[in-house]
């Protein structure tokens, strides 16, 4: 466990400066009461150069016995290791996404927000259906997933493929597959919300399950998400990371315009620090389907602004829109909807 090297060592560092390295940075020193010395990065660029009074520094300035924590992405997690090694590092500690699970859940438990789902053996046969998206252009994973019984393969942007990489692909039915390099993963929500019946029904990634169990699942819930991010200084502001000021411009005249007796609250919760990630979201049929019906209203209206906006049809534009409104949805609805929390995994 993380706290027990950090308990060992006077001093530690935190390599990271974004949301994985900011949500163990305020866990620790909520639970502990303990800051590193410093946030460590590659490259300055694009980094805040203090986090909360604390620096962020290169790696030339810690020295080289010193505890480092790798709060990143997995995707990274390697080639800082590899980078730490042929620089005389040693002490360095991979924050696993279960490392992360712990460390975050104990943390929102403690401040009583987001509370993470019980397992409870009773044998549940609850009709569920979770699917994995999948795209021809997909860069391998060397440790891939085995698929459970009620999870199911699905081929984002099919009808722009010449190959055939699963049973199940998002041309069928009602679809928005032509548009998939617009919405990444979401044509395959909108498949899942048209055409999928299910009691639950839920997207996750080729490489980002949800570690969800028949046993989880209880008449009581209506959706399971993975843990929010905690994001510095604020929700807008790791947006603007993804999405250009004209593009959120958009989307806030939009959310005025369709729903503006929600659109101070939706202000309010962008100005938050908490944000819902990959659009990663399992839930009850209706749930669901109220869901990618505000979703979709959201960004047709967007999409109908193209001849003033047109960046809104570059690649992955909607596809960022709709991670920012899937937060906002879920976090908007934290009152209304009982909504647990289950860790995630991340393949690489």
């Amino acid at each position: 466990m993380i706290m027990d090297l950090i308990s060992k060592n006077n001093s530690f560092y935190i390599y990271g400066a974004q949301v994985v390295a900011y949500g163990a940075y305020k866990a620790i020193n909520h639970l502990y009461n303990r800051k590193p010395e410093a946030f460590v990065v590659s490259n300055l660029t694009n980094n805040p150069h203090e986090i909360e009074n604390i620096p962020v520094e290169t790696l030339e300035k810690v020295p080289q016995n010193a505890l480092i924590i790798i709060c990143v992405t997995e995707v990274f997690k390697n080639e800082i290791a590899e980078n730490l090694t042929s620089q005389g590092f040693k002490n360095f500690f991979h924050f696993t996404y279960h490392e992360e699970y712990l460390l975050m859940s104990a943390y929102f438990n403690s401040i009583k927000k987001f509370p993470t789902v019980e397992y409870k053996n009773n044998n549940s046969t609850t009709d569920i259906e979770i699917y994995e998206t999948k795209h021809h252009k997909d860069k391998k994973v060397n440790n891939p997933p085995t698929l459970k019984i009620f999870e199911k393969s699905v081929q984002a942007g099919a009808a722009l493929a010449n190959i055939k990489i699963a049973n199940l692909t998002d041309d069928t039915e009602d679809n928005i597959s032509s548009k998939n390099r617009e919405y990444c993963e979401m044509t395959v929500a909108y498949w899942i919300w048209k055409n999928s019946k299910h009691d639950w029904k839920g997207l996750e990634h080729y490489r980002r399950h949800l570690l969800i169990t028949l046993e989880m699942l209880d008449n009581d819930i209506d959706a399971i998400l993975p843990l929010p991010y905690i994001c510095y200084p604020n929700t807008l502001a790791q947006s603007r990371r993804f999405i250009s000021e004209e593009i959120l411009n958009l989307m806030f005249e939009t959310l005025k315009k369709l729903y503006p007796n929600q659109y101070k609250n939706y202000l309010n919760i962008l100005n938050d620090q908490y944000q819902y990630t990959y659009n990663m979201v399992c839930a009850k049929n209706q749930v669901y389907n109220d869901y990618c019906e505000w979703l979709f209203n959201i960004t047709n209206h967007m999409e109908s602004c193209a001849e003033r906006v047109p960046n809104i049809l570059n690649a992955r534009v909607l596809g960022y829109v709709s991670e920012v409104l899937t937060s906002l949805y879920f976090m908007s609805n934290q009152n209304t909807l009982n909504i647990k929390h289950v860790e995630k995994a991340i393949y690489v």
